[in-house]
């Protein structure tokens, strides 16, 4: 997993505004060890510039802003040992993330077509996030033996009932926990009405004009470029549901929502869904996003050298026969007081923020 030179990040200054384009169309976008060091390189100059205003993060590929994280490249680098390249990995990506969440500029993210795990954190913390009838958005972690990171911990607890709703006594807070854990546990994909509904995103717009509302930002400012082309998004499925959903996924324990949950929840890692039922509860609770990716990120450097993340990405990616051998492979037989344990822990970003 080395940060080789070829760059997939066309990092652009156009009038006052910073451009980032992903280019790996080939990979969705995909983001290895290198991108994530482009990224924050650019984020952290035009921070500091006093003439850049704002920065927009799109891709060059219209189905996809980013599909996540490059598992593969990880993957490898636990089969060789090479466990400073993970650290290094997932230390630059959740302090990028960290970095975004606390931008103190306009922060754009065009998010149209794939917008999966590491694109999420790419997008869903910026000030500005902006998705269309393509978007397809989903933290899908658990079929891979990974667990929902890039900040999820935070941001998916703090889902609402509504564009414009507020989490704003307990009932609520439990409401939003339960429904966290219905997108986390499942990788259940959410189109853009979904994400403006639920608070992951803030502008819809249409994929046709995508390109023209990138231009006016550029020439006359995200404000304008919502004003123009923002719309109502249609009416979201889910919210429809979301009593039914509460219901379901508000179990005290992982094993009462995994009973609850049934079909939704059947072929992921059981493993997975203990380290994403442990690391949700812990998130609703904290105060700060950097203190749930300072957890995430020692959960990573845990659950990239074992078993089930190595077999996931095996059986879903690597040789595709879609089989994964969980060990263990029921929730009741995982060593649940391990995981909290690793929960208890955190590691520094290696990145000031």
């Amino acid at each position: 997993m080395k940060a080789t030179e070829e760059s997939f990040v066309r990092a652009e200054i156009t009038g006052h505004t910073g451009v980032l384009t992903l280019t790996r169309g080939k990979a969705l976008n995909a983001l290895n060890r290198s991108m994530y060091h482009q990224l924050v390189d650019a984020l952290l100059m035009w921070r500091e510039d006093p003439a850049i205003a704002e920065v927009v993060v799109r891709s060059e590929l219209p189905k996809a802003l980013c599909a996540g994280g490059d598992i593969k490249e990880v993957r490898q680098a636990a089969l060789d040992g090479h466990e400073d390249e993970i650290r290094d990995a997932f230390g630059t990506e959740y302090a990028m993330n960290a970095i975004i969440a606390d931008y103190p500029k306009p922060y754009v993210a065009v998010m149209n077509g794939i917008v999966m795990g590491g694109g999420m954190g790419l997008s869903v913390h910026g000030s500005h996030r902006i998705v269309t009838e393509t978007s397809q958005l989903a933290m899908p972690e658990t079929a891979i033996g990974f667990f929902t990171d890039v900040g999820a911990s935070w941001f998916l607890p703090r889902v609402t009932r509504g564009a414009g709703a507020t989490i704003d006594d307990d009932a609520a807070r439990r409401a939003s926990l339960a429904v966290a854990r219905y997108l986390g546990l499942g990788g259940v994909r959410l189109n853009g009405a979904d994400a403006i509904a639920l608070g992951l995103a803030d502008t819809y717009i249409d994929s046709s004009d995508v390109d023209a509302f990138v231009n006016t930002v550029l020439t006359e400012g995200v404000d304008a470029a919502v004003s123009a082309f923002g719309k109502d998004a249609p009416e979201s499925e889910l919210l429809g549901r979301w009593d039914e959903i509460v219901q379901r996924y508000s179990g005290e324990t992982l094993e009462e929502v995994v009973a609850s949950a049934g079909a939704e929840l059947e072929g992921m890692s059981p493993t997975s869904l203990s380290r994403v039922f442990e690391l949700l509860n812990r998130g609703s609770e904290d105060s700060t996003v950097l203190s749930c990716l300072e957890r995430e990120l020692r959960m990573a450097e845990d659950t990239a050298v074992g078993h089930d993340f190595i077999e996931g990405v095996r059986a879903m990616v690597v040789d595709k026969d879609k089989t994964p051998q969980w060990e263990p492979a029921t929730v009741a037989g995982v060593d649940q007081e391990r995981i909290r344990t690793v929960a208890d822990e955190k590691s520094e970003l290696p990145i000031t923020v």
